[in-house]
């Protein structure tokens, strides 16, 4: 008895294990293989929007420091606005500008300059690059940049080669439709010169 005791319950124990890796496998979410893009049509789409907000969660991660928040960033045109809150929602920094200036506030202090990027080191230390994000984020690449496609023809990779952007190095995964175009929902940067990583998990794309 004991003996058929102990195999009913490997049994009942392996078929619960099976039961699981079915759940977990049905629950995936994997990139869909029948999508088929005109790489060049789908980045002529991301250059024409202009006027989007993402809502989601910020990482950022460097020798000396780890950082996570929730992130809200509104783009029209030139003009964008960045915030970014603790998960009790805390201000950790606000940012709003456009190419010619930016105005960040942080510990309640505010600041103004002419480069997001160089504003943000100089108030939290991080490497940031803000004058190219409103591009990356997109998946939108430039002439210039060194890409790998996806077999579905979206950017899984991008090198970017321009002068302020060097050693930056993008991969993007979880691309989902909104309004008709394809759009990343995980964008993860890394500077291996500088050692630092940034990931953007985008809950919520709004296209205006």
């Amino acid at each position: 008895m004991a003996r058929n005791s102990r195999l009913f319950i490997v049994r009942f124990r392996n078929i619960v294990l099976l039961i699981l890796s079915f759940t977990v496998v049905s629950c995936a979410s994997p990139p869909p293989s029948n999508v088929e893009l005109n790489s060049n049509q789908h980045q002529m789409q991301l250059a024409q929007l202009q006027h989007w907000q993402i809502k989601g969660k910020f990482g950022f991660k460097s020798p000396d420091e780890k950082q996570s928040a929730s992130l809200s960033w509104l783009q029209k045109q030139q003009d964008y606005q960045l915030s970014l809150n603790t998960i009790l929602g805390t201000s950790i920094l606000s940012l709003q500008g456009n190419s010619s200036w930016v105005t960040l506030v942080a510990d309640d202090t505010t600041y103004q300059g002419s480069s997001a990027s160089e504003l943000i080191q100089q108030i939290t230390g991080w490497t940031l690059p803000i004058e190219q994000l409103p591009t990356w984020i997109k998946g939108q690449s430039v002439k210039t940049d060194k890409v790998i496609l996806s077999e579905q023809g979206w950017i899984a990779e991008l090198q970017p080669r321009c002068t302020t952007c060097r050693g930056w190095q993008l991969s993007y995964s979880d691309y989902e439709q909104v309004k008709g175009i394809w759009l990343p929902h995980k964008i993860r940067l890394e500077h291996k010169v500088n050692k630092v990583q940034v990931t953007i998990k985008v809950n919520s794309w709004t296209i205006h």
